[in-house]
């Protein structure tokens, strides 16, 4: 008997659930959601997985409202395998049962990890819709927000959630927004 590979044992998961593979990544669209697996190889730690997956409608509208920035992308969220598991960084390392045991975390958790991502309503839950303030990390989140709040028809919640970004927010990531807000139709800054 030989021994299975984790891109194997990867696909024989991934392709019913109607992956395709290409290389140690495997990706699915759903609507507009782009979900991706990616096996990631380490020779010190071993192997482990990645799951990531990102609106290419709202990826669509952040680089036309930031046309200056070519290279502007989006991940609407990203999760090791392990962490879905049992909420440890999991990585296999020279474990016979590795591959099958990847795969199987794979088949049963990444299917509601990804599901529950797809809903406009879910992506703005994720951004933080629910909170009220900028923290000073979060500037590309705040955009993602109101980009799709702006997809759900809430224009004047996707210009709130711009408003007051705090003094510690990076040059980059402020004119980033400004550039949003400007596209948004927002009120200039004065008046808000």
């Amino acid at each position: 008997m030989t021994r299975r590979s984790y891109v194997s044992a990867l696909d024989e998961v991934l392709k019913p659930m109607g992956f395709t593979r290409q290389g140690k990544e495997w990706s699915r669209r759903i609507g507009t959601v782009v979900e991706h697996v990616g096996l990631q190889v380490s020779s010190i730690a071993g192997t482990t997985a990645n799951l990531w997956s990102y609106d290419a409608a709202t990826g669509d509208l952040l680089r036309e409202a930031i046309p200056w920035k070519p290279d502007v992308g989006m991940v609407l969220s990203a999760m090791r395998i392990g962490n879905l598991m049992n909420g440890n960084d999991r990585w296999w390392k020279n474990d016979p049962n590795g591959p099958a045991e990847l795969a199987d975390g794979i088949r049963v958790h990444a299917p509601p990890f990804f599901e529950a991502r797809r809903s406009l309503e879910d992506q703005a839950r994720s951004f933080g819709r629910a909170e009220p303030r900028w923290k000073s990390g979060n500037t590309l989140s705040r955009i993602y927000l109101a980009l799709t709040l702006y997809r759900m028809g809430e224009l004047e919640e996707a210009c709130a959630a711009l408003r007051n970004p705090p003094k510690t927010a990076p040059a980059s990531g402020l004119a980033q927004a400004e550039s949003v807000r400007k596209w948004l139709g927002c009120s200039p800054r004065s008046d808000d």
